[in-house]
């Protein structure tokens, strides 16, 4: 439906999109990811039409919209828009709001407004003015109206940032919930890992104006592809490792790898949920526990380990650990790293 081929965005020497390619397919969910600073934004208005590309085209359908011989205008484009401060008009109903951008007539645009307000869950607000409403309530409505001229794409720029936790996981399934009703493809644009992996299909991870990395969630998570994306999405323990006769030594024990991979092999990565942790006597034990953070559902515990190196660990809630209690740990899954700091692909022990 949309693609993206090698476009680039500089501001005089700041090039804050570099090179970048994409394919969004009709209906489908992508989430774009990184950082403050790391050209997500730049990357959604380009592809909006709010920014000429430097180089590179965006098509739509085949057609090229953006490009060094072309600008479609936004307006044209047929997308939605949806920002973090909502953007409703002030001096308009919410029913006025809705009612904004769409075509044909009066008993046309009031059945879609009526509608779109019954999806969203809010039609006892249609007189009310966007001040008299909630945060969670305006960004709905904000929904609402992207969708109310059935757009072919819908944009997204840090759409919950601004509302509490608690609202932000209710409104972010109740939205998805939303779009997918109305079958529409969506681009969201966040720094914030679990929102682009509980939201879309598939995550773009962006860094310095360059994509890292592609994939689904899962893969993203399990199969990050450098050091630097393990540790952007999620928890990540980075420990030093050395190829010895046949097996990886490692702060807790050797460990059987392809001898290929393994000689290869500078850095491991674990996540805090892969270790395995559990009381040993001290002749038995391979590291000390350093501090606990309880936090409900499960404890962090951080542990020294008698290498020297110190490691996250997730453990059960249910066995409160003591510190400097002495403990065994075994990582039950793991991924492997050259010294550049990219994964050796093929290769995840679980």
């Amino acid at each position: 439906m949309i693609e993206c081929r090698n476009l680039a965005k500089s501001y005089g020497k700041l090039e804050a999109v570099s090179d970048f390619s994409l394919h969004l397919e009709e209906h489908e969910f992508l989430s774009i990811l990184g950082p403050s600073g790391c050209g997500k934004s730049t990357l959604l208005r380009l592809i909006a039409g709010l920014e000429v590309p430097s180089q590179g085209q965006v098509l739509l359908q085949n057609r090229e919209i953006s490009g060094e011989k072309i600008i479609l205008p936004p307006e044209h484009r047929k997308f939605g828009m949806i920002f973090q401060d909502f953007a409703l008009f002030p001096h308009l109903s919410v029913e006025s709001n809705i009612a904004y951008g769409v075509s044909g007539s009066r008993n046309e645009k009031q059945k879609r407004v009526n509608e779109l307000l019954e999806l969203v869950s809010l039609p006892h607000l249609a007189a009310k003015m966007p001040h008299q409403i909630s945060g969670g309530e305006q960004q709905r409505i904000a929904v609402a109206r992207a969708l109310a001229p059935r757009p072919r794409l819908i944009l997204m720029d840090e759409p919950f940032s601004n509302l509490d936790y608690q609202l932000r996981l209710q409104l972010r399934r109740d939205i998805r919930d939303i779009l997918k009703h109305e079958g529409v493809a969506t681009i969201i644009v966040t720094h914030d890992q679990v929102e682009a992996i509980t939201f879309s299909d598939r995550v773009i991870l962006m860094h310095n104006g360059k994509l890292v990395q592609a994939g689904t969630p899962t893969e993203i998570y399990q199969y990050p592809k450098t050091l630097w994306a393990s540790s952007f999405v999620g928890e990540a323990n980075h420990l030093p490792v050395e190829w010895q006769d046949t097996s990886l030594n490692s702060p807790f024990g050797l460990l059987a790898v392809p001898a290929e991979i393994g000689k290869e092999t500078q850095i491991l990565m674990v996540r805090p949920e892969d270790f395995r942790i559990e009381y040993a006597p001290d002749e038995e034990a391979n590291g000390t526990v350093k501090t606990v953070d309880f936090s409900g559902s499960v404890q962090i515990v951080s542990v020294e380990l008698k290498s020297g190196d110190t490691i996250q660990v997730s453990g059960s809630p249910h066995y409160l650990w003591s510190l400097k209690e002495p403990v065994k740990i075994t990582a039950e899954r793991y991924l492997c790293f050259n010294s550049s700091g990219h994964s050796l692909e093929g290769f995840a022990e679980e």
